[in-house]
């Protein structure tokens, strides 16, 4: 049986691991990169280092860890003697709680030429947090394991309460409440030969009181008709005439789409429309003439629609994901707040899933370019279009990312200090702002704020309006024809 690389790369558990052909197993583990959900630590190791591992992937989103394999070499576990014995003990001796997990020996040859072992680590991921015996709490964030502050630990076991409804009984849902053609298809794509048991092992099936029944994510993902249980599991799609948001009888909706169905459908439901769609909506091109092509990179919206729909709170009820595209820009918005260690300034560099069951199936169903590489890419991507970087707002309770499309939002950023993506975004969206405004947006004092507005003035990018410069009404007007490309 042959796997494609992509495939083989994606391999998370001890069954999918058993259904490699051996005389490729170790060539897998020894090259596969490591990441969110895969480690490989050295022979040597101990059995606290192993624990912390363990922690780590029991407070994210689980992996496999495997030792023996360190540098790129397959060392094997035959001359570790005692630590074998501690390596086996390690969860029950210095996690707390004990972490769950599975063990599993495989056959190997090491660097020297002799037949040896190595060791499999399966953890999975726990709906509380966990810490190791010393009282460390650990987080699995990219190729890393962090070790956290108080204060982020205490928001982490905030964000677990949240992480967990994932897991929980979707309410009402019964086993024929999910699609079998997408069970199928899921269990194909993972390789697994027990369908209950793959099911039940990504959190996607539960049993409750005796009874089996879908988990949110497993109705999420694979159900026939999600909404049925989480009507406010959906994906809006409204495009806009011009470059602002009207309401009543100046409404400027072109069009309206409300995506439904299982995660999968409505992601690439969203793609089709959008593609669709942008040509249309945003006309501007790099040399600021208008164009029958899009600007933003498809990476770009694609990464924060499928964003919005894993990692979204699915436990706000009433609230869908919502995605706006305006002639000059896209907006996306997601109910729920950053996860507790995410912020907005470290967003580039911070990993942590709010549904890690859904996360990780998504992943499984091909979506995992997009998780995997994530909100860096989109990053790159929008700076290799000439594009301002991708703008993260937060309301009292939902999160907004806006890709400008407009070069003029390029130019105005290229005179302003690292950072003031909000201020343009604002300015974009409005084409007016207020000394106070800019000071909030800036976050600086009105003296440097004033300096930034007087610059961008000077290049015929702003012009003030008021009877004076301190007239208390008076505000900054965006200018089109400004000669704001110069350095």
């Amino acid at each position: 049986m042959c796997y494609p690389l992509g495939t083989v790369g994606r391999v998370s558990t001890v069954q999918q691991l058993r259904l490699l052909p051996q005389g490729r197993l170790i060539e897998v583990l020894r090259t596969r990169p490591e990441d969110q959900w895969f480690e490989r630590t050295s022979a040597r190791t101990t059995a606290r280092h192993l624990a912390d591992l363990m922690v780590g992937f029991a407070n994210a989103e689980g992996g496999l860890i495997v030792v023996g394999i360190h540098g790129g070499q397959v060392e094997g576990i035959a001359g570790a003697g005692r630590l074998v014995n501690e390596w086996r003990q390690a969860a029950l001796d210095l996690t707390e709680p004990p972490v769950r997990h599975r063990l599993e020996s495989v056959p190997c040859t090491n660097a020297a030429g002799d037949r040896d072992e190595i060791l499999v680590v399966e953890i999975e991921s726990s709906e509380g947090v966990h810490t190791n015996s010393r009282g460390d709490t650990y987080l699995r964030v990219g190729d890393e394991n962090r070790r956290l502050g108080v204060v982020e630990a205490q928001e982490l076991r905030f964000d677990k309460g949240q992480s967990a409804f994932d897991g929980t009984v979707a309410d009402g849902a019964t086993l024929a409440d999910l699609d079998p053609e997408l069970v199928d298809r899921y269990v194909r794509r993972i390789h697994a030969t027990d369908r209950d048991g793959a099911l039940a092992a990504r959190g996607l099936v539960v049993t409750r009181r005796g009874r089996h029944a879908p988990s949110v994510a497993g109705l999420l993902v694979l159900g026939r008709d999600p909404q049925r249980i989480l009507p406010q599991a959906s994906v809006r799609l409204l495009l806009y005439a011009g470059a602002s948001r009207e309401t009543g009888a100046r409404s400027n909706v072109l069009r309206d789409r409300r995506l439904e169905g299982p995660l999968p459908r409505q992601v690439d439901a969203a793609r089709r429309l959008l593609r669709r769609w942008l040509p249309a909506a945003i006309r501007l091109g790099p040399s600021g003439r208008f164009g029958p092509s899009p600007v933003i990179p498809q990476f770009a919206w694609l990464e924060a629609i499928v964003n919005a729909a894993v990692h979204r709170s699915y436990s706000l009820g009433g609230d869908h994901v919502r995605v706006e595209l305006f002639e000059d820009r896209i907006a996306v918005e997601s109910p729920g707040r950053l996860p507790g260690l995410v912020r907005i300034e470290n967003i580039r560099s911070t990993r942590f899933a709010r549904n890690p069951r859904i996360a990780r199936a998504m992943n499984d169903l091909g979506f995992g370019r997009e998780l995997g590489e994530g909100v860096n890419r989109m990053f790159q991507e929008m700076e290799r279009a000439g594009l301002p970087d991708p703008v993260f707002t937060q309301g009292p309770a939902s999160l907004v990312v806006t890709l400008l499309a407009d070069p003029l939002a390029g130019r105005i950023l290229r005179h302003l200090p690292p950072g003031s993506e909000r201020f343009v975004e604002f300015l974009m969206r409005t084409g007016r702002i207020t000394t106070t405004q800019a000071v909030d947006l800036f976050g600086v004092s009105r003296p440097t704020a004033l300096g930034y507005l007087h610059q961008l003035e000077t290049l015929d990018l702003l012009e003030h309006v008021g009877t004076s410069a301190k007239d208390p009404r008076g505000f900054w007007r965006l200018r089109r024809g400004g000669r704001g490309g110069t350095s």
